[in-house]
């Protein structure tokens, strides 16, 4: 599992490219995993089965987007992540009164 993290007030940035890993003579498909909230935000590069498990461990409550469409996080698996590039998982906006 890679953990990429942005640092925007300094100079040094990490870019994240789509990646396949060769693990064993496997090519392993990679999804660039985004996970938002009040701090502030981190991306990973996840397998299908590691981001399932981020879904559903971040998911409480939290807006899941799979290539930019939202999705109900009970209904991601890994066959659904197949070909997926990119996952963001969100707090969820609160409109004011």
């Amino acid at each position: 599992m890679t953990v990429l993290f942005n640092d925007y007030a300094g100079e040094d940035r990490t870019r994240l490219v789509d990646e396949v890993k060769n693990i064993g003579g496997t090519s392993m498909h990679q999804i660039k995993v985004q996970i938002s909230d009040k701090t502030g935000h981190s991306q990973k590069l996840l397998n299908p089965a590691e981001t399932v498990e981020i879904i559903q461990g971040n998911s409480s409550g939290s807006w899941v987007y799979v290539d930019g469409t939202m999705v109900t996080p009970g209904q991601v698996d890994e066959a659904s992540l197949s070909s997926a590039e990119n996952v963001r998982i969100v707090s969820p906006l609160v409109g004011g009164q």
